[in-house]
């Protein structure tokens, strides 16, 4: 019989909830040493990322890690063929995180079980996250996939990145700058194994000594970085609060505007003419917000991101109203004491609250748009025959109460089936 994860809470409070993760991701670690399984979804309410509503009855087909058929699109089931009877539970892709900090083994298994099968690591500290992609990769632990700038290049790095980089510490007391060594930067987050590449246009937000409404990387910086990232076929990620590093970032063609604060409308304009992708994180900003304060109290960093809420949430509303494609994110580290245990369903919610996304469209800012945002759509991101078995299956309407994603009952990662809660 196979080895089932099962549902558990998502932060362990508690030295038997810690060993009950750790039993966990030893047995995932087994489901994942085995190739992917045959099987049959059935009796499906599917939800397939595309934008399209809801199909009830509807059976999936997985073989060989992919979809072969949807309904009786495909081969017939066959005798030894298992089949899962999900009684009209939706089915939806595997959730993608565009903006994530994971840097450990289990907080790739906190993500997993959230349901998130995609992750965009956005800065990477002594290439932590790098070494899980690659145990991912490797099957030797359970994870969802990630996709990992393993740095964030920007004036001021900060230690571990002149530790990891130390070809570059000639600037470690005053800035890395200018074209030529943004591009050289790049080239090493290259060769250290990136997949997107993150830059700073503006300064951090969640730091209270920095401030996020002034620029850093000048457009001239940002385009090397671009130039560099495509000429090995990556893109390039924009940290952008700023109102004029969000327009530079722009201007020179980065893929994503991360966060986006001050992002104006003459900018956003920009946005939607070269297709650039919005990932605002609102899901990170709403605990630093709270005014009953979090685990890193900060009564300056609190203050400031109250008032950045507005400005922010007005950005994404005219982001959705002229068209521009948005990617759900937590710019969280599923770690264990991350500050409000974020997962994308807040983000999910959140983008329906503020930014006026249909149920639909929050939907597809968790699937489709992050695939998109991160070139990858072509085998994830939605439920196609001839992709990844990339699949999340949950109790009840997440079209009408979002907060059923934050309990997954079925997680299948390239066809494995590496969360299961469904009480068969």
């Amino acid at each position: 019989m196979r080895p089932r994860i099962l549902r558990g809470k998502t932060t362990p409070r508690s030295p038997c909830m810690i060993f009950r993760h750790i039993a966990a991701l030893a047995l995932a670690a087994a489901v994942l040493t085995a190739s992917a399984e045959d099987f049959d979804l059935v009796n499906v309410t599917l939800v397939d990322g595309t934008g399209a509503g809801p199909r009830a009855g509807v059976t999936v087909s997985v073989r060989d890690g992919r979809i072969a058929a949807i309904s009786g699109d495909g081969p017939a089931a066959a005798a030894d063929i298992r089949q899962i009877n999900l009684k009209e539970r939706f089915l939806l892709p595997g959730l993608i995180d565009s903006h994530a900090h994971i840097e450990s083994p289990a907080a790739a298994l906190r993500a997993l079980q959230s349901g998130v099968t995609t992750a965009r690591v956005l800065g990477d500290n002594f290439l932590q996250a790098v070494y899980t992609r690659d145990l991912v990769k490797r099957g030797r632990v359970p994870g969802p996939e990630l996709l990992v700038s393993p740095g964030h290049i920007r004036p001021k790095p900060g230690t571990a990145f002149f530790m990891v980089y130390p070809e570059f510490a000639d600037a470690i007391d005053g800035e890395l700058r200018g074209p030529d060594r943004i591009a050289a930067a790049t080239r090493a987050l290259i060769a250290k194994g990136a997949d997107v590449v993150k830059v700073g246009a503006s300064e951090r937000a969640g730091l209270a000594h920095t401030d996020p409404r002034k620029p850093e990387l000048t457009e001239d910086e940002i385009r090397a970085a671009v130039t560099e990232a495509a000429n090995n076929g990556l893109h390039v990620a924009a940290h952008a609060h700023a109102r004029e590093g969000c327009a530079a970032a722009v201007r020179a063609g980065v893929r994503s505007i991360e966060h986006g604060t001050w992002c104006d409308d003459d900018t956003l304009a920009e946005m939607k003419r070269r297709g650039t992708y919005f990932v605002p994180t609102l899901a990170a900003m709403s605990p630093l917000a709270d005014p009953k304060g979090n685990a890193a109290d900060e009564v300056a960093l609190r203050l400031r991101t109250q008032a950045m809420m507005g400005p922010l949430r007005a950005a994404v509303a005219s982001a959705h109203a002229m068209g521009i494609p948005i990617a759900a994110s937590t710019d969280g580290s599923y770690a264990d004491d991350d500050i409000g245990g974020l997962r994308v369903a807040h983000d999910i919610a959140l983008l329906r609250e503020f930014g006026g996304l249909s149920p639909l469209e929050s939907i597809t800012a968790a699937t489709l748009n992050g695939a998109r945002v991160a070139g990858i759509e072509s085998r994830t991101g939605t439920i196609r025959v001839g992709l990844e078995a990339d699949l999340v299956a949950c109790d009840g309407d997440p079209l009408v109460d979002g907060r059923t994603l934050f309990e997954p009952r079925l997680v299948v990662s390239d066809g494995r089936i590496l969360i299961e809660g469904l009480g068969l």
